[in-house]
């Protein structure tokens, strides 16, 4: 998959690139660079001023990329002189420019080494050199190469050169988790090496879960092993790094990303990392997380590895590797929606259900709503159910804004289904409706269904899997016992543990094979198997009396020996030695955890394993001659079975009180077969025989099944029996100071004992002790602690055992019991709280249930447990939350309840319709209703009766009546008018919703109004006709409200009302706008009073709907246009005419030209020139002319531009303080006849620019008010429709020689005199301001020489107060308070005084509140 070689630190002799080009210089001095990882060599101690020796500021960056791509590195290199760069690789040369290319960029420095379409054998470690006359720098970077289609494990051994130019293989590194396509053929009940890969990374609270994905059953076998393998996976992880932890396997993060994610330290920052997914190695980058789909991100001390786009194929096994070693390992599991979520509708105020199913097991899933992340709440339920296949999302007490896209987010698989909420329409206007106690939506199938067989499913496979590795463990331990060589050893009645073998902690013992079988399997009172051996004489085989768990098995003889493989006290398996003459083996009695079998023999001598209480499996040995083979005396639960015979020898498999099964032998000829007298629960037969001898298989007290033998010859089958227990003890809970009873049923008439603990009991001290018959009884009268112990009963051989415990039922205190039976009331929309102490106790369950149903913890619901007590809180009670609260504790011994109410108050129910009129006459109304179904928890205690008058909207009350009264009498009522009632029922809580009339009642009969007199039609339009009538003549006294209108198409029968009866014309005039051009129609009216429509008029003559004739004439139109030249021209003229006028364009009286567009539609005629120029200029004529006149009407057209700036400008002074301007005229002065000029004027003591002449049509103009020693300038604008111009700018006045010399008339300059006292140009004001705003004062002051100001107030002098900010600025004299005072109201005095006088001026300042 990769290539890769180890990164050296040094280059060799001769390993350089081009050593014969580079002058090396064998001694230097190494220097530090500030880059890491270069290496720099310095040829001498001192280098000269303003020199320096090669460095990297950017060194080449390590690349790992697909076969066929483009590669290359970058480096930028200082050095004073500057240095030459070439680069090498260890394994190969680089002169190949068809593979190699070599680039220098001068503008940005950049060394470029270029590998198009690399290839696999171009991974390799390469060396970038930089060097001048001072020293080197060097570099070193590995290039990655990943073979297509290549696989990790199929890595060929990757050959490299060293420096004596011999080779040697280096293997590379490959996954513990092979790929599936390499996978060998697993043997049948193999574990995946992938569980021990995620045990290793996993947390121990997942160590059942993965052991159960697996099959694996055997946790403590599967712990002890995967310690071993962690210390060996810690030794391997401590040569690489170090403080690995905060291991997160892989989950789906928010933004559709997948990520895990580890923390460790690197003791080689060098050291390669590697990420494999199922075995192949995959592809990453650190730096372009955009364009490619995995990557891996170094934070701090975090490594995050993410993937993005995820897909189905994205899943499987990921392993995160530091070199060779594994760091981690996760398991990427897709989840599917086997049934998705569904659109839901429901009502405002009602929850809405979103249901799905999935495929796997998920604690959680994410819900989505509107593109927003959901989370338990008040206004959101998220429940799971116990499978966790079947997920829910409840959205609580809808509201409109809450419709929108729902989705449930399983990994990279989601469903979404809309939400709509629809409005109650029944709800009062104005007011929030009721909560509702409906649940709206769903999956509409059986979700429990689906689910049950998804379980199924997935524990099929689980059974599946643990059948196979426990076949494969049989298998293994059946293999393990056959290559047993046999040993010979007597180990009869000792407890020799020795020879105990542990075969996968799964304990059997295998039957001697042989030709023939013969043995006795008796008395077992085992768990294991125990079985007679095999014979080929007329020997006995006894395989009874052994009390082994295990397997126990007599020896193989081919002699008359005994084999006897009875009485292991074993519950593993002890064996027996092998003999080859008549000696004696024997393999019993031993209390071992292994195996015990008898001997081996090929003499007459006795091989013994009797006397053996294991459970495992005791068979008597194999026998080839007429001795006894005795397995006898088993108490086994396992299988007891007697052997095999070929002559008249006896096989016996009676008294095996065992759980197996006791068989007798077959025989052939007429020796006996018995198997009787098993007291087991398995199944005694006897033997099958071929002549006329005896098989006794009678006696057996079991609860198997005990048969006689099958014969030939019709002897006699005996199946005789021995004692036995038919009903044992077993652990029972027994209440403190109550009795207890315990039983125990033999097969027979026989004494025993009963003991506590391993003490003797007898009766007495509140014991009592009875037999009757084969009926033991063991009573204690009232039970205590001390009565707490192990039972064992014993008769003879047999026992039976039962552990009792005491405690006590759960119980309440009296007073906490009393408070609790108290109601708790609450209203609607409140929480409710209950709370029930308790005495602490073990193994205590606290249960709460409201009206017979278990609550859980979430939602609206809270269940708090404490030690001492309980405490229930249901958040936002409904009315319909009303009923029976129940709180059980519940331990092994009992259960006891405590009951309590809730009672929620709310509003009662609108009373019950519908509402019948009792009564109707000219001055009475009387209606009757039923009282409300829900009375809102509290009694009802009045109604409340409202009115509205038929045509009006307001509502009255009339007053309200005693609950126990439904009806209501309404007096005050006008005859011939209908009215409508409503009906409110009121308790403590409040108001009802109301209870309405469906229809008006009318009081008294009804009395409707004569005919209106016969519409006219006053005018007629295409799209209106407009009617007037006159009133009936008779309205029978009751009062005309308003009219109804009816029209009648020509040839239809059809009258359609153009209003409804509730809608009333009030005027005796109307305008049909209902018509279609060119239709005719006729109209009536009806009257409408109180008691509805009268009858109708006569018709209306027929009119057409059409416009009447008229002359054209134009709407609004506009006289003048400005265009900007290359702009299009459109004229809109709209006009009125009838018939449609004929329309005609006129420019200048003269038809238009061809390229001008008239377009015409009704009502309006447009005129479009597509690109104008100042030649379109004119004025446009439209006419207007149809049957009955025509209209004409002009349009002045303007084409212009922005105009072209003036000339030049001239200034002339012909008189003594004006000055003449002059300019040459704008060019387009000519073509547009509506142009003008504009002039502005500058000086140096403003200095600011103002327009002094205006619509000028002259080119010239005479400035007035020109001072000397100021410096004018005058700008001139040209301007039209379209704007101004660019300035045209003259020369600067006052400085040029230009003025007129000015006579002085004999006058001196120097008599002239500019000197003048003060004067107040502009005095001061009154001011009157609130307290607390700011306020200015101002004035103007002039004087030559220029004067000094004061400011008084009340004749103090206030220019030095800091209260005051005050100002001169060229003769305008401020001062400024930025908040006035009370203090601040008086008399302001300005006094201003230079050397010619004095001026002042004063004015009084009054603050307001």
């Amino acid at each position: 998959m990769f290539k890769r070689t180890k990164v050296t630190d040094g280059t060799a002799t001769g390993q350089g690139p081009d050593a014969e080009n580079w002058d090396g210089k064998e001694v230097g001095f190494r220097k530090k660079s500030k880059v890491p990882g270069v290496m720099i060599t310095q040829y001498i101690e001192k280098l000269p001023e303003g020199k320096s020796h090669p460095d990297f500021t950017r060194k080449p960056i390590a690349l790992t990329i697909q076969e066929g791509k483009f590669a290359f590195f970058k480096a930028i290199v200082t050095g004073d002189p500057k240095p030459t760069v070439v680069w090498s690789r260890n394994n190969g040369d680089v002169s190949d420019p068809a593979r190699y290319q070599s680039k220098y960029d001068p503008n940005s420095n950049e060394h470029t080494f270029e590998m198009p379409h690399v290839k696999p054998d171009q991974a390799d470690t390469y060396k970038c050199f930089a060097k001048n006359e001072y020293g080197q720098a060097m570099v070193t970077v590995v290039l990655n190469v990943i073979e297509v289609g290549f696989k990790m494990t199929k890595a060929p051994q990757q050959q490299a050169e060293v420096a004596n130019c011999n080779f040697k293989k280096v293997l590379k590194r490959r996954s513990k988790v092979v790929p599936k396509a390499e996978e060998p053929e697993k043997k049948e009940g193999e574990i995946d090496p992938k569980f021990w890969e995620l045990l290793m990374s996993a947390d121990k609270k997942d160590y059942e879960r993965i052991c159960a994905e697996f099959g694996v059953t055997d946790f403590r076998w599967m712990l002890k092993k995967l310690n071993e393998m962690k210390r060996e996976r810690e030794e391997e992880q401590a040569e690489f790094v170090k403080n690995l932890s905060d291991l997160k396997p892989i989950h789906i993060n928010a933004d559709g990303t997948a990520s895990f994610e580890l923390e460790f330290d690197l003791l080689d920052p060098s050291s390669s990392i590697y990420l494999y997914k199922d075995g192949e190695m995959i592809p990453y980058t650190k730096e372009l997380g955009d364009k490619m789909k995995h990557c891996l991100r170094k934070v701090g001390r975090k490594y995050i590895f993410s993937m993005r786009d995820l897909m189905p194929e994205d899943a499987g096994f990921y392993q995160l590797d530091v070199e060779d070693v594994n760091m981690f390992s996760t398991d990427f599991k897709m989840v599917d929606f086997l049934v998705k979520i569904q659109e839901v509708k429901a009502m405002e105020r009602e929850d809405a259900v979103f249901e799905c199913v999935i495929s796997a097991p998920l604690s959680k899933l994410m819900w989505f709503g509107k593109n927003m992340p959901l989370e338990q709440g008040d206004k959101y339920d998220i429940e799971v159910s116990e499978d966790k296949l079947i997920h829910r999302l409840v959205v609580k007490d809808c509201m409109v804004v809450d419709k929108g896209i729902y989705a449930a987010c399983a990994g990279i698989k989601s469903c979404n289904a809309w939400l709509v909420v629809e409005a109650d329409k029944g709800a009062p206007k104005g007011k929030k409706s009721a909560r509702k106690t409906t649940r709206a939506g769903g999956s509409g199938t059986d979700l429990q269904k689906v689910a049950q067989e998804q379980q199924q499913k997935l524990d099929k496979e689980r059974e599946e899997r643990k059948e196979k590795i426990k076949a494969a463990r049989e298998a293994a331990a059946e293999a393990a016992a056959a290559e047993e060589p046999e040993k010979t050893a007597d180990s009869g009645a000792g407890k020799d543990k020795g020879a105990a073998v542990e075969v996968e902690r799964i304990d059997k013992t295998s039957v001697a094979a042989t030709t023939t079988v013969a043995g006795d399997s008796g008395s077992g009172h085992s768990a294991g198997k125990a079985s007679g051996g095999a014979k080929q004489d007329g020997s006995h085989a006894d395989a009874g009396g052994g009390h082994s768990a295990g397997k126990a098995s007599g020896g193989a003889r081919k002699d008359g020996s005994i084999a006897d493989a009875g009485g292991g006290h074993s519950a593993g398996k002890a064996s027996g030695g092998a003999k080859q003459d008549g000696s004696h083996a024997d393999a019993g009695g031993g209390h071992s955890a292994g195996k015990a079998s008898g001997g081996a023999k090929q003499d007459g001598s006795p091989a013994d394993a009797g006397g053996g209480h294991s459970a495992g499996k005791a068979s008597g040995g194999a026998k080839q001659d007429g001795s006894h083979a005795d397995a006898g005396g088993g108490h086994s639960a396992g299988k007891a079975s007697g052997g095999a015979k070929q002559d008249g020898s006896h096989a016996d498999a009676g008294g095996g009180h065992s759980a197996g099964k006791a068989s007798g032998g077959a025989k052939q000829d007429g020796s006996h077969a018995d198997a009787g007298g098993g007291h087991s629960a398995g199944k005694a037969s006897g033997g099958a025989k071929q002549d006329g001898s005896h098989a006794d298989a009678g006696g057996g007290h079991s609860a198997g099944k005990a048969s006689g033998g099958a014969k030939q010859d019709g002897s006699h089958a005996d199946a005789g029996g021995e004692p036995g227990i038919t009903s044992g003890l077993s652990d029972i809970l027994a209440t403190r100071g109550q009795p207890a009873e315990l039983t125990v049923k033999m097969n027979t008439d026989c004494d025993g004992a009963w003991f506590k603990d391993g003490e003797p009991l007898k009766s007495g001290g509140g014991i009592s002790i009875t037999k009757d018959a084969n009926i033991h009884k063991l009573t204690i009268h009232s039970c205590r602690d001390t009565d707490s112990g192990l039972l064992r009963f014993v008769s003879g051989d047999l026992s039976t055992e039962g552990r009792i415990t005491v405690g006590d039922v759960p119980e309440f205190d009296e007073d906490d019991l009393h408070k609790f039976s108290k109601p708790v009331i609450v209203r609607v929309g409140q929480n409710a709280a209950f709370k029930m102490p308790f005495q602490p106790q073990e193994s205590l369950t606290v249960s709460w249930f409201k009206d017979g149903t278990e609550l859980k913890d979430g939602g609206g619901v809270k269940i708090v447990r404490e030690p001492n007590h309980s405490r229930l809180l249901l958040r936002d009670c409904l009315r319909s939350d009303t009923g029976e609260i129940k709180i059980q504790l519940k331990n092994p011994f009992g259960a006891v309840e405590a009951t309590s109410q809730l009672i929620v108050l709310d509003r009662p129910g609108p009373p019950e319709g519908p509402v019948e009129t009792v009564e109707t006459t000219s001055s009475v109304i009387e209606i009757k209703w039923n009282p409300p179904k829900d009375d809102g928890g509290s009694a009802v205690t009045n109604y409340i009766i409202e009115r509205q008058e038929r045509g009006h909207s307001l509502w009255t009350k009339l007053g309200d009546v005693s609950a126990e009264k439904t009806s209501f009498r309404d007096r005050n009522v006008t005859h011939g008018k209908k009215y409508s009632y409503r009906i409110y029922a009121e308790n403590p809580q409040g108001l009802s919703d109301s209870l309405e009339t469906a229809d008006s009642i009318m009081a008294g009969i009804m009395i409707l109004s004569g005919p209106p007199g016969k519409p006219k039609v006053v005018s007629t339009s295409k799209t209106c006709i407009n009617l007037t009538w006159t009133p009936p003549e008779d309205d029978k006294g009751v009062p005309i409200i308003g009219y109804q209108v009816e029209k009648r198409k020509k040839d239809t029968n059809q009258w359609l009302a153009l209003n409804a009866i509730n809608e009333p014309i009030e005027d005796v005039n109307y305008a049909v706008k209902d018509v279609t051009e060119g239709a005719e129609y006729e109209f009536r009216v009806s009257a409408i009073n109180e008691s509805g429509a009268g009858d109708a008029s006569p018709p209306s003559a027929m009119a057409c709907a059409k416009n009447p004739n008229m002359r054209p004439c134009f709407k609004d139109p506009e006289d003048f246009l400005v265009v900007r030249a290359g702009n299009s021209v459109r004229v809109k003229i709209s006009y009125e005419a009838e018939p449609p006028p004929h329309i005609t364009w006129l420019k200048d009286d003269e038809p238009i030209a061809p390229w001008i567009n008239v377009i015409n539609t009704e009502g309006m005629s447009q005129l479009v020139i597509p690109s104008s120029k100042r030649s379109d200029s004119a004025i446009y004529t439209i006419k207007a002319k149809n049957s009955v006149g025509e209209a004409f009407f002009d349009v002045e057209v303007r084409v212009t531009d922005e105009p072209k700036c003036p000339g030049p400008v001239e200034l002339e002074q012909t008189v003594y303080g004006k000055v003449a301007v002059s300019w040459v005229p704008s060019p387009d002065q000519e073509l547009d006849d509506r142009l003008y000029y504009v002039v502005s004027q500058h000086d140096s003591n403003t200095r600011m620019w103002k327009t002094v002449a205006d619509r000028l049509f002259a080119n010239t103009y005479t400035a007035h008010n020109i001072l000397p020693g100021i410096e004018y300038h005058f700008r001139v604008y040209a301007k039209n429709d379209m704007g101004l111009s660019d300035p045209s700018q003259s020369p600067t006045w006052g400085a040029n020689s230009n003025r007129v010399p000015i006579s002085s008339n004999g006058v001196s300059s120097m008599e002239i005199s500019f000197e003048r006292p003060p004067s107040i140009l502009v005095p001061l004001k009154v001011h009157t301001p609130p307290k607390g705003y700011q306020l200015y004062m101002t004035c103007a002051v002039r004087g030559c020489p220029t004067p000094n100001v004061s400011w008084y107030l009340n004749n103090t002098c206030i220019n030095s107060d800091k209260n005051y900010y005050i100002t001169n600025s060229c003769g305008v004299c401020s001062m400024y308070i930025l908040r006035v005072r009370e203090n601040d109201g008086g008399e302001y005095r300005v006094v201003a005084v230079n050397s010619l006088g004095k001026a002042e001026c004063s004015t009084k300042l009054t603050v307001r509140d």
